[in-house]
C-alpha cells in the first residue's frame, strides 16, 4: 500500500483544520461557564446568584433543579459502571471543583467572571471529615470504609499448589503511581443550536452514542430529535469519552432552556478541576523465588484510585497483568479506593499501564535481591515458547546492548556528578475487539469521487487516513479522489466509543465491507465495459440504476483477538546535582502486523511512549490537603513532556515480515501499547541512581521508584551531602 502522510496533516499544521470552537458565532449565541463546588463533604443548601446576574451581559444561572429529566450523564449502566454521576451536584459535594451549576452570558469573559461570583451556601460550616484526594492518602490513613471490593484480579491455576523450598529467597516491596491528566490541545468543548425539531450538538467527544442517550434522558426528549456531529477533536486519550458527556449535557440544558445557541468552552484550570485523571495505584507484593530469580509464588494486592465514583473500573486488567510471563503461581488481588477527587476515567492504556508497571517493577526487584541480570530473570519467568525470547536476542544485537552497557559502566566510574543507566522491558499486549461501528461510502457518478463517513472519532490517530487508504485500495482509485466527512449519529447510530486502539481497525473493516459491496454492484457493468475509466464506469452504473451508496457495520464479536509483541530499551543520563533526567537514546521494536501506513504507526508509537515518559518523569498532580483543591491545574505548574524531554536519539522499528491473519487487512493496533513500554525509563533511572549512591557511600538497598519521578523526588534517593560538594 502506498505510504502517504496523514490526510489532515497540512490543514492541522497550518491552522486551517476546523475544531468545535472554530464554528462561527451564531446570532444570539450565549457563552456558558461551570460554577464549581469548593467545600468537600458539605451539602448544598442554596445559591445566591444575584451579584453574578448583575454583571453586564450575564443572562441566566441553571442548577440541578432546572433539569427536566434525569440528572445523570452516565445513563448506560453495567457491572463496572453502575453508579449515577450527576451533571450538576444536587446535594453533597464530592470533590473540590465539582460542577454545581452553569452561568450564561453574552461573552466568554462575562461568563467566567460570573461563575466565580455565584455564592454557594452550604448546610454546615463545620465539615470535620478528613479530605483524602489520592489513593495513597486512603492507604496511609487505613480508611477501609473507603475501599470497594471490585475484584478484577486473578489466581493462577497452580498458586495454591505452589511449593516453596527453604532455599527460596523472599522479596517484598511496594509500587506507587499517581494519576495523569489528559493533556489535550483542546479542552472540553461543546456548541448546541436549537432546531425546529430538536437540537444540533457539536461536541468534542469520543462517544457520540453515549452523548445522545444522556442528553435525551436529561431533557426528556426523543433521541431522534438530537443531531450529534463531530468533525474531529483536538486530542482525547480517553478524557473525552464519558467525561465529555457531562459537558455536552450542561450545554444542551442551557440551549434547551434559553432556545438560543450556547457555547461551552472550558478553561484549562476548570478542565483540570472538573475532569478525572488516570487511575493512581498503590501496590504491595511478596514473592518467593529461586536463587536464579524464577518466581515460585507471587502475591500482589493493589488499590486503584477510583476518584469519588467507582464507575469505569478497569475490569479488563487480568489479560495485561501477566505481561509475557508465566503467571500460574501468581495471585493478584485488586481493590478500589473512593477518594475526594474527580471520578477517574480512561486514560490512554488505562489499567494496562498500572499492570505492566507493577509486574515489571517486581521483576526488577527480584533481579536486585538475587543479584541477577534483569534480562535473565525475565527469561527465567517466560514460557519456553514465548515469541519474546527470539525477538530479544535479535533486539540485543541490533541495539548493541552489551557494548553500550560496558560504556555506561565506564562512564559512571569516571564521572561523579553525572550517571547513566540502561534497561530493557518486553511486552505482550493483548488486543480484543468489541462493539459495533458503521461506515457509509458514497460514489458520485459524474466524476467518480468518493465520500466516506464513519462512526470513529478522528483525534489525531489517523483514522480518516486509514479509511481513505482502504477505500482507495479496494476500489482501485487514487486516494486523492476520496474525502472523509464528519461523524454524525444519523450515519453512525448506536456506535461504540472510540477507544482501546481498535477504532482505526473497526473503521477500516466497515469501509472494507462497504467498498466490497459496491464492487459487487459495479461488477456486471465492468464486465460489459472492461476498458473504460473509473469515471466513465461510475457514469454507466448510474445510467443503469446501480446503487452507488453502501453502508456496513463492523461487529466486534466477528473478529478474534491477537497479541502485540514489543521490546523497548532506554538509556538515560542523570544530573546528580539537580535530579534532571536526559533521555539519551530510546529503541523500540514493535510488531504492528502488516501495517497500512508505517509513518502513521511510528508517529503513534512515538506519541504514546512520550505520554508514558510524562507519567513516569514529569507530570505530578499536587492537591491542597486542607481543601482537596488541585494545585497543579495549568501549564505553569503541571508539566507534560516538552521538546527537550524527547529522547536525543529515538529509534522506532516495526517488526518486519509479520502479518496478523485475524486483524483488519493483517495490521495491528499501535495507539496504546507503547505507553506501557515507557516504564523502562524508571528502570534505567534506578540504575543511574544506584551508581550515584555508590559514589555517595550509601548502602546497597532497593530503591522503590514510582510515578512520577520528578527531580525533587529523585534527589531524595541520591545520598548527596554538603561535604561532598567541597573542592579539594
Amino acid at each position: 500500500m502506498k505510504k502517504i502522510p496523514k490526510i489532515e496533516a497540512l490543514y492541522q499544521t497550518s491552522g486551517e483544520a476546523k475544531y468545535i470552537n472554530d464554528l462561527p458565532t451564531w446570532p444570539g449565541e450565549l457563552y456558558a461557564a461551570f460554577v464549581l463546588g469548593t467545600k468537600v463533604h458539605a451539602n448544598i443548601a442554596s445559591f445566591d446568584e444575584e451579584e453574578a446576574l448583575q454583571i453586564p451581559g450575564v443572562i441566566a444561572f441553571y442548577t440541578a433543579k432546572d433539569i427536566p429529566g434525569v440528572n445523570d450523564f452516565m445513563p448506560v449502566k453495567s457491572e463496572f459502571s453502575p453508579n449515577v454521576e450527576e451533571v450538576f451536584c444536587s446535594g453533597r459535594i464530592l470533590y473540590h471543583g465539582q460542577p454545581v451549576g452553569l452561568v450564561l452570558a453574552n461573552t466568554f469573559e462575562a461568563a467566567q467572571k460570573a461563575a466565580k461570583t455565584v455564592c454557594i451556601h452550604y448546610s454546615t460550616d463545620t465539615v470535620t471529615e478528613t479530605i483524602l484526594p489520592t489513593v495513597k492518602d486512603v492507604a496511609d490513613a487505613k480508611r477501609h470504609d473507603r475501599v470497594v471490593n471490585i475484584d478484577y484480579g486473578f489466581t493462577g491455576q497452580s498458586y495454591g499448589d505452589a511449593t516453596v523450598p527453604e532455599s527460596s529467597i523472599h522479596v517484598s516491596g511496594s509500587y506507587e503511581s499517581g494519576g495523569q491528566y489528559h493533556y489535550t490541545m483542546e479542552t472540553q468543548t461543546c456548541v448546541c443550536l436549537p432546531l425546529e425539531d430538536g437540537m444540533e450538538v457539536h461536541t468534542a467527544t469520543q462517544a457520540i452514542t453515549l452523548t445522545q442517550i444522556a442528553i435525551s434522558q436529561m431533557l426528556s426528549v426523543p433521541e431522534n430529535s438530537l443531531n450529534v456531529s463531530v468533525r474531529r477533536i483536538g486530542g482525547g486519550y480517553g478524557g473525552k469519552a464519558s467525561r465529555a458527556v457531562q459537558v455536552a449535557c450542561a450545554c444542551a440544558l442551557a440551549c434547551h432552556q434559553t432556545k438560543r445557541p450556547v457555547r461551552l468552552v472550558m478553561t484549562i484550570e476548570t478542565n483540570m478541576a472538573v475532569v478525572g485523571k488516570r487511575y493512581g495505584v498503590v501496590s504491595n507484593y511478596t514473592a518467593e523465588v529461586t536463587p536464579e530469580g524464577r518466581i515460585l509464588r507471587l502475591h500482589n494486592e493493589f488499590l486503584h484510585d477510583a476518584g469519588c465514583n467507582s464507575n469505569e473500573a478497569p475490569d479488563f486488567m487480568q489479560g495485561y497483568y501477566g505481561n509475557c510471563y508465566n503467571k500460574d503461581v501468581w495471585c493478584v488481588v485488586s481493590k478500589t479506593a473512593l477518594t475526594d477527587s474527580a471520578s477517574n476515567t480512561w486514560c490512554r492504556a488505562p489499567g494496562s499501564t498500572e499492570a505492566y508497571a507493577m509486574v515489571e517493577s517486581i521483576i526488577e526487584h527480584i533481579a536486585f535481591v538475587t543479584g541477577s541480570d534483569p534480562l535473565a530473570v525475565r527469561l527465567q519467568n517466560m514460557p519456553n515458547d514465548s515469541p519474546v525470547k527470539p525477538l530479544l536476542q535479535t533486539f540485543l544485537a541490533d541495539i548493541e546492548y552489551d557494548r553500550r552497557n560496558g560504556e555506561i559502566a565506564q562512564f559512571n566510574l569516571e564521572n561523579r556528578w553525572r550517571k547513566r543507566g540502561i534497561a530493557i522491558v518486553p511486552m505482550k499486549y493483548p488486543v480484543g475487539y468489541f462493539g459495533t461501528l458503521h461506515a457509509l461510502v458514497s460514489i458520485y457518478h459524474t466524476d467518480g469521487t468518493v465520500a466516506i463517513t464513519h462512526g470513529g472519532i478522528e483525534m489525531g490517530q489517523g483514522i480518516n487516513t486509514r479509511a481513505a487508504q482502504v477505500a482507495a485500495k479496494v476500489l482501485g482509485i487514487p486516494v486523492e479522489k476520496i474525502a472523509i466527512k464528519p461523524t454524525t449519529n444519523l450515519t453512525a447510530p448506536n456506535d461504540f466509543c472510540t477507544q482501546a486502539s481498535i477504532t482505526s481497525e473497526a473503521v477500516a473493516h466497515s469501509v472494507l465491507i462497504a467498498c466490497e459491496t459496491l464492487l459487487e454492484r459495479i461488477a456486471p457493468v465492468r464486465q460489459q465495459h472492461p476498458d473504460v475509466s473509473w469515471e466513465k464506469l461510475t457514469q454507466l452504473c448510474h445510467s443503469q440504476g446501480v446503487d452507488l451508496c453502501a453502508t456496513a457495520m463492523y461487529n466486534g464479536v466477528e473478529l478474534p483477538p491477537y497479541n502485540v509483541w514489543a521490546l523497548s530499551c532506554a538509556e538515560i543520563e542523570l544530573d546528580v546535582l539537580t535530579g534532571c533526567v536526559l533521555l539519551r537514546r530510546v529503541d523500540i521494536l514493535e510488531d504492528a502486523g502488516k501495517t497500512l501506513n508505517p509513518e502513521i504507526e511510528i508517529g503513534q508509537i512515538e506519541g504514546a511512549f512520550m505520554m508514558g515518559v510524562g507519567l513516569y518523569l514529569t507530570e505530578a498532580l499536587i492537591y491542597d490537603r486542607a481543601t482537596g483543591e488541585l494545585l497543579t491545574n495549568r501549564s505553569w505548574n503541571y508539566r507534560p513532556p516538552g521538546a527537550k524531554d524527547i529522547p536525543v536519539d529515538l529509534r522506532i522499528r516495526l517488526l518486519q515480515n509479520t502479518i496478523n491473519p485475524t486483524g483488519v487487512q493483517r495490521s495491528k493496533a499501535t495507539g496504546e501499547p507503547a505507553v506501557n513500554m515507557a516504564v523502562v525509563v524508571l528502570f534505567a533511572l534506578r540504575n543511574a541512581i544506584n551508581a550515584a549512591r555508590t559514589d555517595a557511600g550509601m548502602p546497597r538497598e532497593w530503591i522503590s521508584l514510582g510515578a512520577p519521578c520528578t527531580p525533587d523526588r529523585i534527589l531524595r534517593h541520591l545520598g548527596n551531602a554538603y561535604d561532598q560538594y567541597l573542592l579539594h
